[in-house]
């Protein structure tokens, strides 16, 4: 047997393998949990639910994955264990992610959690991995058989989800809604790493700082300067958010402040900029006593263009800051008119800003990214200013799962430097995640 690391990986041949999920048994104090499996595709989410193994859903329509039982010993430690044969998985599976989950408590309260790759049929062990770093997660992805020049192999990951499983399992694209699923029609990602191709890292403590200042207190309201398409959201709910007034166009270069000099009524107003070249760029409105308020930009991408959003209050002039080096910019102020309709997917990149006027549900976002580590934010305005956090994330592959309230939502991606992609789903059901018992 191989003990391994966090991110350490064995080739595997191909066989029939076991896995064991293995912590201390329930009890005093430390949750139950449960393990599962997810079988992804080449862009790293699932065809369908039905990629899902799980306590309702024990085996794999294919026979490749399957949930064999649970086992308990006289330590008081039990495991979990599944079954993956090789041979019989799909040639659209590129990945099987082996996860843990708790609905009761957080990994920290558990102990002793590893995971053990076993042969079936010689009973060799080939890899051990423990976990010696959980605390807040809800949810982990322990390690995951991936293919590779046509051979397979596995990998210990270690990555936390502070969102238990049905946030994981949502993250690669399960829906779990009633009916029973179909499969999913997730397009292909356009550019950057897929997850296997980053390992989990240690989060600078600076990003962490932004996560937990969003979820303490949202902040402060606070592209191309080419017209966007006319609105394609209903009148009337766009109406909501702020009135039509006469774009401002203005272009410089390097560091400057500047004074909106069109008449805009109170509402929102949204800040297009586009900066050539590479370097850190900032777009931000000035208080009245010309102190930084609101962020407009704020992005070291190169060839920037983006969108921002601004809670205008119609009395003092709208004055800008542009901090962008010796490059090259434009701006444009033009109403909220402008923004385009969120529908069920969205893609881009850098800021923007779009309008949702559906129901309810759940916005599932993702940002790839050539950082080696990334802050991913996005926020939801209702018509009378209230906010609603929709993600917030920092990682290698920042993703993120929240409730959407009912439209008409303005949602704004503020910190995005890469690409990013939101998907609205129906909200949470229950009957595809109930269990039936322990």
């Amino acid at each position: 047997m191989t003990e391994i690391v966090k991110g350490g990986n064995l080739p595997v041949p191909g066989q029939v393998w076991r896995i064991a999920v293995v912590r201390r048994a329930a009890g005093d104090g430390v949750p139950e949990v449960d393990a599962s499996a997810l079988l992804l595709d080449a862009d790293g989410r699932v065809r369908g639910d039905g990629d899902l193994v799980f306590y309702n859903q024990p085996a794999h329509a294919s026979g490749a994955v399957r949930l064999l039982g649970q086992v308990r010993d006289e330590e008081q430690r039990v495991a979990d264990w599944l079954e993956i044969d090789t041979a019989r998985v799909e040639p659209g599976v590129r990945r099987i992610v082996i996860t843990a989950s708790s609905e009761d408590g957080t990994f920290g309260q558990v102990p002793d959690l590893l995971i053990r790759t076993i042969s079936a049929g010689t009973g060799e062990q080939l890899a051990l991995y423990e976990v010696d770093d959980a605390s807040t997660e809800t949810a982990f992805v322990l390690g995951e058989f991936y293919r590779r020049d046509g051979a397979w192999k596995f990998r210990a990951v270690g990555q936390g989800y502070d969102s238990g499983l049905v946030g994981l399992a949502e993250d690669f694209g399960i829906e779990g809604r009633d009916p029973d699923p179909a499969p999913a029609d997730e397009p292909a990602s356009e550019g950057g790493a897929t997850p296997s191709d980053a390992l989990p890292e240690a989060i600078p403590e600076e990003l962490l700082a932004k996560v937990r200042a969003a979820e303490a207190a949202v902040p402060a309201q606070p592209r191309v300067p080419a017209q966007r398409p006319a609105r394609v959201g209903p009148r009337s709910d766009i109406e909501l958010f702020g009135g039509d007034f006469p774009e401002f166009v203005r272009s410089g270069k390097g560091r400057t402040t500047l004074t909106v000099d069109v008449p805009i009524p109170a509402g929102y107003v949204v800040v297009d900029s586009t900066r050539a070249g590479e370097g850190y760029f900032c777009v931000e409105s000035l208080d009245e006593k010309g102190d930084g308020d609101a962020l407009l930009a704020n992005t070291t991408l190169e060839d920037y263009e983006g969108r921002g959003l601004l809670r205008y209050d119609g009395r003092s002039p709208l004055r800008l800051r542009v901090s962008a080096g010796g490059s090259a910019w434009t701006l444009a102020v033009r109403p909220v008119s402008t923004v385009e309709e969120l529908g069920r997917r969205a893609r881009g990149r850098g800021g923007d800003v779009l309008l949702y006027t559906g129901p309810a549900g759940h916005l599932s976002s993702r940002l790839r990214t050539g950082f080696d580590h990334a802050y991913f934010l996005v926020q939801g305005y209702g018509p009378d200013g209230g906010d609603h956090l929709l993600a917030n994330v920092a990682s290698r592959l920042p993703r993120d799962g929240r409730p959407l309230p009912e439209g008409p939502v303005l949602v704004q991606v503020e910190s995005a430097d890469g690409d990013w992609s939101l998907e609205v789903r129906p909200p949470r059901q229950s009957r595809f995640w109930r269990r039936a018992s322990r």
